[in-house]
C-alpha cells in the first residue's frame, strides 16, 4: 500500500513530466541537440519511474529533469528590468487603446465655454490676476499648482484651465443629443481661417441635421421653439453667475457676414451636419460665424472635469 506522502510525490512528478514535455515541444527549435537529447532521456526515465510508482526515484529524476531544462536556455540578463519593461509596454498599449476607443483626456484651451468650463484665465496677453495678500509662500504655491491648477508669475497668477475626459465610445451606439458638450475636429470647416483648422474645439450641441436655428437673445430657438431640454440652458438664459445668454455674431474683418447676426437670420442645418455654440456666447468662435460641421468629425462627449479640484470638478452638464 502506498503512503499519502508517496502519492503526493508521484503527483508532483507527473506534473513535472507533463510540463517538461510541453516545454520541449514549445522550445525545441531554441535548444541544442545535446540538450534536447538529455531532456528527452530525462523525460523517459521519469515516465518509467512514475509508471513503476517509485516515489523516491521519481522525486530524484524530477529534480534532475528540472535542472536540465534550466541549463538548456541561457538565463536572461537583468530579468527584473525585462519584466518591468514588458509590463510598461503592456500598460502603454492599454492606455493607447483606451485613449483611441474609449476615453481621451483634453485640456480646455480658451474661455469660450465659461463659466461652465475654463481655459487659461486670464488669457495672454492680459495681465495675471493680482495676489490678494501678497506673494504666496512656497507651500501655498505648491498647493495651488497641484490642486488648483495655478500658474504663478511675478506679480500674479493664472488658472491653467480645466482638464476633462471625453467619452469617445457612446456615439458608436447612439446619436448625439441636443445640449451635450461635445469635442470635434475643425479640419473640414472651410469658413475657418486656415490657421484655425485641424484643431479640436469644444462647444455645446444645439442643432441636429435638418434643424432650423435662430437666436432671440438670450435664447436660442430650434425649429421655432426655445431650446430648454437641459438644465444647462436655464443657467445660460439666466444672465446670472457669469452667464450672458446667447447673442448675435459680430461682423469682423474675417467674418464680414456671419450666419446669424440678427433675429431674422435662420440657419438650416444641412443633412449629416451639427450646429454648436459656446456657453460664453460673447467670446466664442462657433457656428454663428462658420455654419456647421460634418457629423463624422465629432470626436466625443465631454463627461468629466478631472483636474483641477475646483467647483467645476466632476460631471459636465
Amino acid at each position: 500500500m502506498i503512503s499519502w506522502k508517496d502519492r503526493r510525490t508521484l503527483k508532483y512528478a507527473r506534473e513535472v513530466l507533463r510540463g517538461s514535455e510541453k516545454w520541449l515541444r514549445i522550445n525545441r527549435d531554441m535548444v541544442s541537440d545535446a540538450h534536447a537529447s538529455a531532456i528527452t532521456a530525462g523525460i523517459n526515465e521519469l515516465r518509467q519511474a512514475v509508471g513503476a510508482r517509485s516515489a523516491t526515484a521519481a522525486a530524484s529524476l524530477a529534480d534532475k529533469l528540472e535542472q536540465k531544462i534550466g541549463r538548456a536556455l541561457p538565463a536572461p540578463k537583468h530579468p527584473g528590468w525585462r519584466e518591468n519593461v514588458e509590463m510598461l509596454l503592456v500598460v502603454g498599449i492599454l492606455v493607447m487603446a483606451i485613449r483611441t476607443f474609449f476615453v481621451q483626456p483634453f485640456k480646455i484651451p480658451t474661455g469660450s465655454m465659461q463659466p461652465t468650463l475654463y481655459g487659461v484665465y486670464p488669457p495672454e496677453p492680459l495681465p495675471p490676476l493680482p495676489y490678494a495678500d501678497g506673494s504666496p509662500s512656497i507651500l501655498a504655491r505648491l498647493a495651488g499648482i497641484l490642486f488648483e491648477g495655478r500658474i504663478y508669475e511675478r506679480y500674479g497668477y493664472r488658472d491653467r484651465g480645466d482638464h476633462i475626459f471625453v467619452d469617445r465610445f457612446s456615439y458608436h451606439f447612439r446619436k448625439p443629443r441636443r445640449g451635450e458638450v461635445v469635442v470635434f475636429d475643425t479640419e473640414s470647416i472651410t469658413d475657418l481661417p486656415p490657421g484655425s483648422r485641424g484643431k479640436f474645439y469644444i462647444k455645446r450641441l444645439i442643432g441636429l441635421p435638418n434643424d432650423r436655428i435662430r437666436i432671440e437673445p438670450p435664447h436660442v430657438l430650434v425649429n421655432d421653439q426655445i431650446l430648454d431640454q437641459r438644465e444647462a440652458f436655464t443657467r445660460i438664459y439666466s444672465l446670472a453667475d457669469g452667464y450672458n445668454g446667447y447673442v448675435f455674431a459680430i461682423p469682423s474683418y474675417e467674418y464680414p457676414r456671419p450666419y446669424i447676426e440678427d433675429s431674422r437670420d435662420v440657419y438650416p442645418v444641412p443633412a449629416h451636419h451639427l450646429f454648436v455654440l459656446g456657453d460664453n456666447s460673447r467670446s466664442s468662435l462657433d457656428c454663428r460665424y462658420w455654419g456647421s460641421f460634418p457629423e463624422k468629425d465629432l470626436i466625443g462627449r465631454a463627461v468629466l472635469v478631472y483636474w483641477p479640484f475646483s467647483r467645476r470638478f466632476g460631471l459636465i452638464d
